[in-house]
């Protein structure tokens, strides 16, 4: 076996066991959500997840090598996940090494209410997010609407992006989530998820975010 087989092996036994962490966390129920990481730059390679399957009990084997045009190579006629295009996007603004798409449902439902960001600040774990390195900032969660057309959500989610939240949600549908590896990119996701499950609590409770100037007078 070339290194070179022996590095995606290795991002494929990753990928399968993030998706199944994810999948243990109720972000991919049923036969939703989908991973993905990049085995080649130049030309892009990209190792995605299967359509309808559970994504909780993936293996290596599974994934599907697709090209550029979000379609598999020959000769693998098995089918990826509908929003392949999209992570190939991802790839290809970003830079990423991995995505990470999940239906996590405290992120959805805050979605519902939102407009085009989540304001988020003041919550420890905003410092989850690669490059974050305090809670005394605010951080913007990227709100786009849902869409089935890909090149339409492709293009909403890019332009949507902010430097520095590594996700975008999705309202009513999920969050993408994307990262310099496999773990940071599922870790993305996970942080959307708490950080949207804090914000609702808090509002159950009649509580509400102290400004920005008070948190950092503390």
């Amino acid at each position: 076996m070339q290194r070179g087989d022996v590095v995606s092996e290795q991002i494929l036994t990753q990928l399968a066991g993030e998706a199944a962490r994810l999948a243990s966390l109720g972000f991919m129920a049923c036969t939703a959500g989908n991973v993905s990481a990049c085995l080649e730059r130049d030309p892009l390679l990209v190792a995605m997840s299967p359509s309808g399957v559970d994504k909780g009990q993936l293996k290596p084997v599974d994934f599907i090598r697709v090209g550029p045009d979000a379609r598999p190579l020959a000769p693998d006629s098995r089918k990826p996940s509908d929003e392949a295009l999209l992570h190939l996007r991802l790839y290809q603004a970003v830079g990423c090494s991995a995505v990470c798409h999940g239906h996590p449902p405290h992120a959805v439902a805050l979605s519902l209410g939102a407009e085009a960001v989540i304001a988020v600040h003041g919550i420890e774990m905003q410092k989850a997010f690669a490059g974050t390195a305090t809670h005394l900032c605010e951080r913007n969660l990227p709100v786009v609407a849902n869409s089935q057309d890909m090149e339409e959500l492709s293009r909403w989610v890019l332009a949507a992006r902010q430097a520095a939240v590594p996700a975008v949600v999705v309202r009513g549908h999920g969050v993408y989530a994307w990262g310099a590896s496999v773990r940071e990119a599922g870790r993305h996701l996970e942080t959307v998820e708490y950080l949207c499950r804090v914000l609702l609590l808090a509002r159950a409770h009649g509580a509400v975010q102290p400004p920005q100037s008070s948190a950092a007078q503390r």
